[in-house]
């Protein structure tokens, strides 16, 4: 199940393992994204949601002992 972004937590979406979301005080969530990825972590907007606005609600997640589902564009 994809992990929206909101949750203060991902889930890698091969093997379901949790991490939490870091999220230094007062940051936007971008930055915890962006921890994340710098520990290995990949995510991917997920294609299958129909957003409204454009705008995607959900992320499809990989750990780092996972395939990745893609790499932070920066």
């Amino acid at each position: 199940m994809p992990t929206d972004y909101r949750e203060p937590y991902v889930d890698c979406d091969t093997c379901q393992r949790r991490a939490d979301l870091p999220t230094p005080a007062g940051a936007h969530y971008t930055v915890g994204r962006k921890i994340l990825a710098a520990q290995g972590w990949t995510f991917t907007v997920n294609h299958a949601e129909r957003p409204l606005r454009l705008l995607p609600h959900t992320y499809l997640w990989a750990c780092p002992e996972c395939p990745p589902v893609a790499t932070l564009a920066q």
